[in-house]
Formats: C-alpha cells, structure tokens, sequence
C-alpha cells in the first residue's frame, strides 16, 4: 500500500517510468511531511494528470511494492583467527633473533686532543672581545628610541565583514507550494488546461503580462503557446524561498518550435506568489 513512509521513492519509481531518468529533488522534498490522507489526495490528482486509469495505477503500485520486497544478504568478511596469526618477525628474519652488541669506543690517551680544543677555544674567545672594542656599536644620533616618524605609520584596521542575510525559515506551507509548482509544470507538460488552472487563484492579479486575467484569457494564452509548439517540458527545477509566500523557480525549459522545426532551450527564472489558502496569485518572469 502507498503511504507517507513510501511516497517519495514511489514518485521517484513513477518519473522514472514516465521521463527515464530519476525525479528532481525538489519534486522529492515537496511530497516529504505528508500523512497518509493528504498522500492518498494528492497522488489521485497526479494520476489525473497523466490519465492513467485505476487498473493502471494499481498496476504501477503493485510493480513498485513488489520490487521493494526483494533483498540481497550481505555477506560479511570472517575475521582472521588468531591461531594463524604469525608472531613478528625482528629485522634478521628469524624470530627471537639474539640483539647483537654494539662495539664499544676503545679507551686511549685522549689529552692532547682535549687540550687543541681548549685553546682554539680561548683563541675564539680573545677575538671577539677585540671585535667589540674595535667596533662603533651605539646608535645614530639622528635615530632614537622615540623617532617621531613612527608616529606618523598607519596601522591598517580588519575591515568589518558583511553580514550575511541568513536563508528564509522553510514551512510545512513552502513544501505544499513547492509540490504545486512541480504539479504545474506537468499539467504543462500534458496541455491540460484545466488542471493548470486548479493551480490558480480565481481573481488572480498577474500572469505575466496579463493583469487580473481571466479564465478565458489565461486560455487562450496557453492554446496559443500549444499551437506554436510541442514537447513543452520543464526540468532542473529548484525552488529559492525569497519570503513569505514568494519563490524564485528556476529551471530548463526545452520545447520544439514549430515554426522552423528546431528543438529549442531556455534557461528560465520565474516567481511565484502564493495567497495563505496555497493558491498561485502572481507568476512572471524575471
């Protein structure tokens, strides 16, 4: 059974099938924090979109919960056991290798040596008394300790660091959101006009370049769209909180142009303004 706890990696199975490559993470983390009543209402609106029948959709379920009951055992590696540890050898190769003993200095007359050493000693010594007598060690008269061109070094001061404006708290409510920009973007990508519309506010204030559009104008803008084009789709899709209620939506927006039979990409970056009830009152380019 699809629940709260196997929703995400069912939406994942179910992209997968349909575009052949894994869901987005945004369209992953907007299905998170559901219970199982929200998670029954919400995947009933999404086979809408896609028209997949019930028998279909039991169908996918039953592939998904049967391909998750599979597992594999790891196998784990067997400690060596101790009895055929081997004992350390020393550096002659053989265990318990007698340490050989080292060669002591041989005793001798070492006087005269000691006594070189001692006068090239005092030789070094009576040198460098005579370099301090024979040499000018006092300062300057034109520097002193309290050289007033010290006075005139800056020292430079650690400029403040900009403080950064910290990331807007995310909700439970930017979750929903988030999962009904993805949702509007597949009802794109189906052409289904009014499912895209569920999506909208009735007196919603802008789309686009339209203010307060209607539902006949909000019609006639996507079927114009539609008969100049077709594979309309939306991917990278990464929803940016900028405030309350307010995201920034980027995305890759491909589609083939009908009028001179070239496939065609743009990178876009759209906002979104929602009311407090989750429905899209504003979206425009930017």
């Amino acid at each position: 059974m699809i629940n709260k706890t196997n929703i995400v990696a069912y939406i994942n199975f179910l992209y997968q099938k349909k575009y052949n490559r894994p869901a987005p993470e945004e369209l992953l983390e907007s299905w998170k924090g559901l219970n199982d009543n929200e998670t029954a209402i919400h995947l009933t609106g999404l086979y809408n979109h896609w028209g997949l029948d019930r028998i279909s959709s039991k169908k996918y379920e039953a592939e998904f919960l049967n391909k998750g009951q599979t597992g594999v055992k790891p196998i784990m590696p067997e400690l060596p056991s101790t009895k055929d540890s081997k004992k350390p050898k020393t550096p002659s190769g053989h265990p318990n290798a007698p340490k050989q003993a080292l060669p002591q200095p041989k005793s001798g007359n070492n006087g005269w040596a000691y006594f070189l050493v001692g006068l090239l000693i005092l030789g070094g010594v009576g040198y460098y008394l005579w370099y301090l007598n024979e040499t000018d060690i006092e300062a300057p008269l034109e520097v002193t300790a309290t050289d007033s061109a010290n006075l005139n070094v800056k020292v430079a001061k650690p400029e403040p660091k900009p403080i950064e404006a910290s990331e807007p708290e995310q909700t439970e409510q930017d979750s929903k959101n988030a999962r009904t920009i993805n949702e509007l973007f597949m009802a794109e990508s189906v052409r289904s006009f009014d499912s895209i519309y569920q999506y909208f506010d009735p007196n919603m204030q802008r789309y686009w370049d339209i203010n307060y559009p209607t539902y006949e104008e909000l019609k006639a803008r996507f079927e114009d769209i539609w008969s100049k084009t077709k594979n309309n789709e939306n991917s990278n899709i990464r929803v940016n909180k900028i405030g309350n209620n307010t995201y920034d939506v980027y995305s890759t927006f491909s589609y083939f142009s009908l009028s001179d039979d070239k496939q065609k990409r743009l990178d876009n970056k759209v906002r979104f303004i929602f009311n407090n009830e989750g429905k899209i009152i504003q979206t425009y380019g930017l």
